[in-house]
């Protein structure tokens, strides 16, 4: 009897800890659940602040159209960052960039035309930067729609198809700067020496000298030395050229066709980045927007997310 009222003992002890064991894991998942609805929550929400980040970042920039007329400069508006932006439980943060400050990479095929000039303002970047200055061959050929070797450090499908994981030459316009990953003989201290100073848009641009840095505009301007370009650069403080001939009148040995077909005093190509920090969630996107000049209003020419 003695014996049958142990095991009924113990019996019931296991059924006691079997049942706090299940509804602990019960309660586990169902709390792992939660932390997960929320998290999907807050990633949401974070996402919709983002995108209203970018609305901010549009209408900062169509605001600018009506306000600075046809100039950009980098003391205007849509140039001052916003560090840290409460909103409810986030932070958000933005950054608004101007891509015409930068060399179009596109530009070096114009139609199906190679430009021997979009060409040559390459390969000084490219050797101010202490890059291999052949490398603009590659970048060439990847873009224009031939597949004709363009230089000794050319690259058409023959060498891309013959590395270990193959591809084709993409033998169209690039869609983002990253690319340069892909070109033949940009390593990654190459790409990350020249993303800052070059840019991939999809039509032909001319360079803003009211926001380039002087290894663009040194680039462009070789008939000016770097201490010149510097005094055009610092001369722009305060006091934007306003019109081309402007650009003429404080770069007096520019050659007219360079102001005429390479440079410009306005913009309308802008990269916006957006950081958003919501409890737990952190996540940053981007955008590439155009303004339209005639229309007064900017488009997202594409997004994508950062992290």
């Amino acid at each position: 009897m003695k014996n049958q009222r142990g095991v009924a003992a113990v019996t019931a002890l296991l059924i006691v800890a079997i049942a706090a064991s299940t509804a602990t894991y019960m309660l586990a998942q169902q709390s792992a659940m939660l932390n997960q609805a929320s998290l999907v929550a807050n990633r949401a929400q974070a996402d919709l602040y983002a995108r209203a980040g970018l609305d901010w970042a549009r209408g900062v920039i169509a605001q600018d159209a009506k306000s600075a007329g046809s100039v950009d400069s980098l003391e205007e508006a849509w140039a001052q960052p916003i560090a840290g932006l409460p909103v409810e439980r986030a932070l958000v943060a933005g950054q608004i960039v101007d891509e015409q400050a930068k060399f179009n990479l596109n530009n070096l095929v114009r139609g199906t035309t190679k430009s021997d000039n979009d060409l040559a303002i390459l390969r000084r970047l490219l050797e101010s930067l202490e890059i291999p200055p052949d490398l603009a061959f590659a970048v060439l050929d990847w873009i224009d729609p031939d597949s004709d070797l363009s230089g000794v450090a050319g690259a058409e499908d023959g060498f891309y198809l013959a590395l270990a994981r193959p591809y084709r030459a993409a033998n169209q316009p690039m869609t983002q700067v990253e690319e340069l990953h892909r070109i033949r003989g940009f390593t990654p201290a190459y790409v990350a020496k020249l993303k800052p100073f070059v840019t991939a848009l999809p039509a032909v641009t001319t360079v803003n000298v009211n926001t380039a840095p002087i290894e663009v505009l040194a680039a462009i301007l070789p008939d000016l030395s770097r201490a010149q370009v510097a005094a055009l650069v610092e001369s722009r403080r305060g006091k934007p050229m306003r019109t081309k001939a402007e650009i003429s009148e404080r770069a007096k040995n520019v050659p007219a066709s360079t102001v005429a077909n390479d440079l410009d005093v306005k913009s309308a190509h802008f990269r916006a980045r957006v950081q958003v920090a919501q409890d737990d969630v952190q996540l940053a996107t981007e955008a590439l927007l155009r303004r339209e000049q005639n229309a007064g209003v900017t488009v997202i020419v594409w997004r994508r997310p950062l992290y």
